[in-house]
């Protein structure tokens, strides 16, 4: 049986797919995929409550990097093996295609023809993917700002 809290599963493999093409040691493999498959299902749940994109994938950043930060204290590795893999599943992909094809529709349109509605969707596809982008690199970077510096000099 299909449930659509299953497809948030997928963000294990790509994320793993992106550790190891970084070289995170194998020990660590393991936790950027949970990491990867608990930042999903925080943006999914913020979006089933009617929640925005960008706050659900900020909020899944912030939990990212936080339990990043935290094991990676606890390993004595960098956090950012783990935060930036599991970040990744996350990029706004569809976004940005939505705006370079719109762009790309302008491109194509006889000078006579109006592109104000092309335009306008590639607007607004390329800031939402922008803020979608904004919102990881925040989530990741906030906490290596806020919590104190245990073991790290």
């Amino acid at each position: 049986m299909y449930t659509p809290w299953l497809i948030e599963l997928w963000a294990a493999p790509a994320a793993l797919g992106f550790a190891l093409l970084f070289n995170v040691p194998p020990k660590a493999l393991w936790m950027c995929g949970i990491l990867a498959v608990s930042g999903h299902a925080v943006r999914k749940l913020v979006l089933i409550m009617d929640g925005d994109m960008v706050f659900g994938t900020l909020l899944a950043a912030l939990l990212i990097g936080i339990v990043a930060e935290l094991w990676a204290d606890r390993h004595n590795q960098p956090g950012v093996i783990y935060a930036i893999s599991a970040a990744i599943p996350m990029i706004p992909g569809k976004s940005m295609y939505q705006s370079v094809q719109a762009l790309l529709g302008i491109a194509t349109m006889s000078a006579e023809a109006d592109g104000t509605a092309l335009l306008v969707a590639a607007g607004v596809h390329g800031v939402k993917a922008i803020m979608i982008v904004l919102a990881l690199a925040f989530g990741i970077a906030a906490p290596l700002l806020l919590l104190p510096k245990r073991g790290r000099s």
